[in-house]
């Protein structure tokens, strides 16, 4: 059975949208914007399923350290 929450699109895409830096999240070839929650649900990778992030700009160190904290609030949600 395959679960597919928007809250966590819009969760990622609220963490994301403080960041200048171009943000793009992909899976299985095909790549989208990391703050578009539209563009998000359009992955639909499994759960439990790797995606790639890649971060571009002035401030992608920060925003990155905010993916490991947004990932690591997930993992503690379980």
């Amino acid at each position: 059975q395959k679960r597919h929450y928007i809250w966590l699109e819009a969760r990622f895409v609220r963490a994301m949208l403080p960041f200048h830096s171009n943000i793009r999240v992909g899976y299985n070839g095909t790549e989208v914007d990391g703050k578009s929650v539209m563009d998000l649900m359009t992955l639909t990778p499994p759960e439990g399923t790797k995606v790639w992030i890649r971060i571009e700009g002035s401030d992608a160190g920060e925003a990155m350290h905010a993916v490991d904290q947004f990932m690591q609030a997930l993992s503690d949600d379980d």
